[in-house]
């Protein structure tokens, strides 16, 4: 999209110190500057892949599938995570 022979245009956003601390912080999670963080949300926003926070609903209704999903996989009385455990264990007994 952008190379070195492309026009840039400067944008204006004008936002209250609350909302300019909210975006800096935020911009700082992604390890981004808030100009790149500001205009890939605009892109994102512009493109239809705006990012949504999820409602917990959402978020245990997407668990409940999964889980539905994988349940002919799972081995009753064995569990995965007890063998991962045992796993770590046997290797960082090598070390």
């Amino acid at each position: 999209m952008s190379s070195s022979t492309t026009l840039r245009k400067p944008l204006g956003v004008r936002a209250t110190s609350e909302e300019h601390e909210i975006i800096t912080k935020a911009a700082q999670r992604e390890h981004r500057s808030v100009n790149s963080f500001v205009l890939r949300a605009a892109l994102d926003a512009a493109q239809g892949r705006s990012h949504r926070i999820r409602t917990p609903e959402e978020v245990q209704a997407a668990l409940t599938r999964a889980q539905a999903l994988m349940r002919p996989y799972r081995e009753a009385g064995h569990s995965l995570v007890d063998e991962l455990i045992a796993e770590r264990r046997v290797e960082a007994e090598r070390e």
